[in-house]
């Protein structure tokens, strides 16, 4: 009992850093449709932001489309290091688990929207009704696709020398997007969590090919389409460009290219 003129002082946020107890994520209001991170108290809202930033990290370093048991794997790491790193104990569900897991779409949809307006300015793709800009388009999308020519700083079919491509993974798209997806200010994930983004992930520079592939592939058919950047449709497009990168790594090993150009995607964001 408690003595007369005294009030029960209630646990501070600090008290439950300290005394090492898990308790439950309290919610402050109820769910309406999809649960969001704004139904929990602020201290929750806390660890989401910095669990999903780990959990996108391990997209970016691990594998960037996941199935659904490393989704999980990862989620469970991504709360519990973010619960070690705020110093405090709360204990994740199923529900917590399945908001983490679905950043994975909506971290895809963002590269896939950070490329987007690059596409065009950098290759060349213009909208017209004109048929000769259409069929200009569709013969610039075989030609870009062509040996991935996309990735290179100078593609053959823009020279027509005998040494083909040039610049291998030096194509100026891919520090741009880089730049603003992953190191817009001091701020963001790449400067943050170096742990994950120095040097700059194969994996997250797998990823971004396969967006700007997309972006591509979206004028296919000469304007540019809504053609979606799902699991189904791109994970063989993915697993490419890390087989490509794994070749590049193993026949330029002696010079370390591949390291060299990780470090300065990070370095120069």
């Amino acid at each position: 009992s408690v003595e007369p003129g005294k009030r029960h002082r209630r646990p501070s946020d600090s008290d439950n850093e300290d005394d090492g107890q898990v308790r439950k994520a309290v919610k402050i209001q109820e769910s309406r449709g999809r649960p969001k991170a704004a139904d929990y108290e602020p201290s929750v809202r806390t660890i989401f932001g910095v669990a999903w930033a780990l959990y996108r990290g391990h997209l970016c370093t691990e594998g960037a489309m996941p199935d659904r048991m490393q989704e999980v794997t990862w989620a469970k790491l991504a709360w519990n290091d973010a619960c070690k790193r705020l110093q405090t104990h709360v204990a994740y569900d199923a529900e917590i688990i399945k908001m983490i897991t679905s950043q994975g779409s909506h971290f895809r949809g963002e590269v896939k929207s950070k490329v987007r307006p690059y596409v065009a300015d950098e290759y060349g793709f213009e909208t017209s009704t004109k048929q000769s800009v259409i069929d200009r388009n569709v013969m610039l999308t075989r030609e870009l696709k062509k040996d991935f020519g996309f990735v290179y700083k100078v593609m053959y079919y823009q020279t027509r020398t005998p040494d083909g491509n040039k610049g291998l993974y030096h194509a100026k798209i891919i520090q741009k997007v880089v730049n603003t997806m992953w190191f817009r200010d001091k701020k963001d994930e790449g400067v943050l969590y170096p742990e994950f983004y120095k040097p700059f992930p194969e994996v997250g520079l797998a990823l971004l090919l396969t967006a700007i592939e997309s972006g591509i592939d979206k004028w296919s058919t000469g304007a540019q389409s809504n053609k979606m950047f799902t699991v189904d449709e791109y994970q063989g497009v993915l697993d490419e460009h890390l087989n490509n990168l794994a070749d590049f790594d193993e026949h330029t090993k002696a010079q370390g290219l591949l390291p060299k150009l990780l470090s300065r995607l990070h370095d120069n964001g």
